[in-house]
């Protein structure tokens, strides 16, 4: 077995060696930071791409300030609470190639996969925590996952190879794959076996396991999932604080418009958990014109709320349904029942 100090030295050594290739497309497209810029693809991503086309809608400064280009061809984004995540120029090309993201220019697709690393990151220091790795072996683990951006692409690259379209995958499988990451990139035999041993621990594949249920569509798996808190977590790590209230009447949904609103807030509705959502479980149909703007579990831009007209503005992430850009304006009577409430920051 190697030493503690050995293991770590040698994980360090080795990963900050690894070359990375440059990026090519234009930062920020022929649109800007704009909503319209923003385009979800063919993942389940709704509650991402609807928090970042807020974003682009009320403080594009603060994206600008987010992401920052290195000479390499990367960029690098800095979170909300200080933490770095950096997306690389060969994962910018698997989100824009596979139709994961389809927004204008690249920015989306960098807070997109900067996002997705952070989340992997964290996961894999709870998986290491969770785990019945040898107590000595656990803290150069840790650090290792901490310092090393090469280490998460590995499991990152492994997991979106395997994962299927329900957010499942199997430990054989991903064992395998991550090998073959490693491998591609000349890593030593030790080194390689303390990596993939880890799966094999009680609780780190399990840990792992769960995190990629609830995150899948980072990964490439597309599910049509209630959110379940998802907004609410992209909009606390990229603006920094967020709050969740539920559209409880038209009149207290119209003051949280209002207040939002007029503290130039970003806000995100999801449909998930709505009036209109339960009436479908329960077997019951929804008024005709609703199918032509209407997705089930689904979340949106609110642009703007009108309280003399009493109108709510709205955009999908999809950037059509309807065209020609997904824009469309509810009353506050009907957006009070096909959104379960709203999501801002605090």
């Amino acid at each position: 077995m190697l030493r503690r100090g050995h293991l770590l030295l040698c994980f360090i050594v080795f990963f900050a060696g690894l070359p990375l290739a440059r990026a090519g497309d234009d930062l920020y497209g022929s649109k800007g930071i704009a909503p319209e810029a923003v385009r979800q693809g063919t993942l389940g991503s709704c509650y991402f791409h609807a928090v970042v086309a807020a974003l682009a809608e009320h403080n594009q400064s603060a994206i600008r300030k987010m992401i920052q280009a290195n000479s390499d061809g990367s960029y690098t984004v800095i979170f909300s609470d200080g933490k770095k995540e950096t997306a690389y120029p060969e994962d910018l090309r698997y989100a824009r190639e596979s139709g994961y993201d389809l927004s204008d220019g690249q920015w989306v697709a960098v807070l997109f996969r900067a996002y997705a690393q952070r989340v992997l990151r964290q996961s894999l220091l709870q998986a290491i925590d969770a785990s019945d790795i040898f107590p000595m072996l656990k803290q150069p683990a840790e650090e290792l996952v901490s310092s090393s951006d090469q280490l998460v692409l590995a499991y990152d690259r492994a997991i979106r190879a395997q994962v299927d379209q329900y957010g499942n995958i199997d430990r054989g499988q991903l064992e395998t794959r991550l090998k073959k990451e490693m491998a591609a990139n000349n890593v030593p035999d030790s080194i390689q076996s303390s990596i993939t041993g880890m799966l094999e621990s009680s609780g780190f594949f399990d840990k792992m396991a769960a995190m990629i249920q609830q995150n899948g569509e980072l990964f490439g798996a597309y599910r049509a999932v209630g959110q379940g808190g998802l907004a609410d977590r992209t909009m606390e790590t990229l603006a920094g604080s967020t709050r969740s209230q539920e559209n409880q009447s038209e009149a207290q949904t119209a003051v949280a418009l209002a207040t939002a609103v007029n503290g130039e807030m970003p806000i995100v509705a999801c449909t998930g958990g709505s009036r209109y959502y339960q009436a479908l479980a329960n077997g019951r149909t929804l008024p005709p014109d609703t199918q032509t703007w209407y997705v089930n579990a689904h979340c949106y831009t609110v642009l703007s709320y009108d309280a003399s007209a009493v109108s709510v503005s709205i955009r999908n992430p999809w950037a059509r349904h309807p065209d020609p850009d997904g824009v469309f304006s509810l009353p506050l009577s009907r957006f009070y029942l096909a959104f379960a409430g709203i999501v801002t920051p605090q």
